[in-house]
């Protein structure tokens, strides 16, 4: 039982991480996006936003904590291995995280690219708005705006 209450733990810990730095991402796209501005307007503190996010990452993080916990539970028994006490739980977040990351690195691929070569973020810039997707506008403002 000490394996899903360490998920639990280690949930609430991403909670308390990821929520200043979601609520900064939002407050900063907001300028550039017209629902964004909508729903949070210009005046609106933070504090608010940080509240009702940090509501919903603290369920997120948490079940997502004790899921694992409990995926840990029940592998128990299985063999050391990759320099781990339980081989199969570790290719098991190993694998999951890797699923999660990866379409977030393809997508993020036209962005590194402008940071490696400098006239390759005018060139993003003017294709963005060639119908290109939602996905890839954003990450081309994301990559101007810290490149000012």
């Amino acid at each position: 039982m000490a394996e899903v209450f360490a998920g639990f733990v280690a949930g609430y810990a991403l909670a308390l991480l990821s929520t200043p730095l979601v609520a900064i991402a939002i407050v900063r796209m907001r300028a550039r996006s017209p629902v964004l501005a909508r729903l949070f307007p210009q005046g609106m503190s933070a504090t608010p936003l940080a509240v009702i996010l940090h509501g919903a990452l603290f369920l997120f993080w948490t079940a997502l904590g004790i899921v694992l916990g409990l995926l840990l539970l029940a592998m128990r028994d299985s063999g050391a291995a990759l320099g781990s006490l339980n081989g199969a739980f570790t290719l098991l977040v190993v694998g999951l995280t890797l699923a999660v990351i990866a379409p977030i690195a393809i997508m993020l691929r036209p962005v590194r690219l402008a940071y490696a070569l400098p006239g390759r973020l005018e060139q993003l810039r003017r294709s963005a708005g060639q119908g290109a997707s939602c996905a890839t506008n954003l990450l081309v403002r994301l990559a101007v705006l810290r490149h000012k």
